[in-house]
C-alpha cells in the first residue's frame, strides 16, 4: 500500500473514531434526558439497581447503595442544620425568659436609684457583663449622671444619632470615660443608646472577654434593653 493510500486510510479511522465518540456522548446525553424525564424507569426495571456498579473513592458499590450513602450524607447535613435551629431556639428562649424578668423588676421599682440599681444587678447575672455602666444626661457631673455641656458627649453624637447599639471595642476616650479605672481590662462593649424625645443617657456592658460583644452579633435584644430602660427612666425623670 502507498504512503498516501495509508495517510487516507489513517484519516479515514480517525473520522470514524471521531464519529463514533460523538454518537457516544449524543446517546449519554439522549439517556441523561430520558432518565431525568422517566423517574419510574427503574420501577419498571428494578432487576438493574442491583447490578448497576457506580465507581466512588471505596471501589464499586450498586446504584441503589450509592443512593442510600448519598441520602444518609443529606439526612446528616439536615440534622445538624436541625440541631442549630433547635440551639438558637433555646438560646432565644432563654434570653426572652431573662428580658420579662429584667421587664418586672424595672416596673418594680419605685425611684430612679432602684432602676439604677435593678440595672446593675440583673444586667451583670443575667447577661454576662462583667461591668455595667449607665449613664443619664441631666444634672451634674456625678457618678451616674453627665452633664448636658459636657464635651465627652461629642463622642457620643454617631450613636445617639443611629439610635442604634454599637457592639465591639470603643475608642480609647470612650471607653475611659464610659469605665474609668477598668477601662484597661475590658475588650468588648454593647453600648446602647438610651432616648425617647431626646437624649436621656448611655448604657454600656462591658467584659473581658473580647468575644463577648462583637461587631457581627445581633442587636435585637439588645436594643430591647435599651428601650426598657429608656421607658423606666422616663417615668422617674419627670
Amino acid at each position: 500500500m502507498s504512503s498516501r493510500a495509508k495517510t487516507v486510510s489513517s484519516d479515514n479511522e480517525l473520522s470514524t473514531t471521531d464519529s463514533i465518540m460523538a454518537d457516544a456522548m449524543m446517546d449519554e446525553n439522549v439517556i441523561a434526558d430520558y432518565l431525568q424525564s422517566h423517574p419510574e424507569f427503574f420501577q419498571r426495571h428494578s432487576d438493574l439497581l442491583s447490578t448497576l456498579q457506580v465507581p466512588h473513592q471505596a471501589g464499586t458499590a450498586s446504584l441503589i447503595e450509592r443512593q442510600v450513602a448519598v441520602l444518609r450524607e443529606k439526612s446528616r447535613d439536615l440534622e445538624e442544620q436541625l440541631n442549630g435551629l433547635i440551639r438558637t431556639a433555646r438560646g432565644n428562649e432563654q434570653i426572652v425568659t431573662r428580658l420579662q424578668r429584667f421587664t418586672l423588676e424595672l416596673m418594680r421599682a419605685d425611684s430612679l436609684d432602684d432602676v439604677i440599681a435593678t440595672c446593675q444587678e440583673i444586667l451583670r447575672d443575667d447577661f454576662n457583663a462583667d461591668f455595667v455602666t449607665l449613664r443619664i444626661i441631666g444634672g451634674d457631673d456625678t457618678m451616674h449622671f453627665i452633664a448636658p455641656d459636657n464635651k465627652t458627649l461629642k463622642h457620643f453624637d454617631k450613636l445617639f444619632d443611629t439610635k442604634k447599639p454599637v457592639c465591639g471595642r470603643l475608642k480609647e476616650e470612650q471607653q475611659a470615660f464610659l469605665f474609668a479605672k477598668n477601662a484597661e481590662v475590658i475588650n468588648s462593649v454593647a453600648l446602647i443608646p438610651l432616648s425617647g424625645a431626646e437624649r436621656m443617657g448611655i448604657l454600656a456592658l462591658g467584659s473581658e472577654d473580647e468575644t463577648r460583644f462583637h461587631p457581627g452579633m445581633g442587636t435585637v435584644f439588645i436594643s430591647h434593653l435599651g428601650e426598657l430602660i429608656s421607658t423606666s427612666l422616663s417615668r422617674h425623670l419627670k
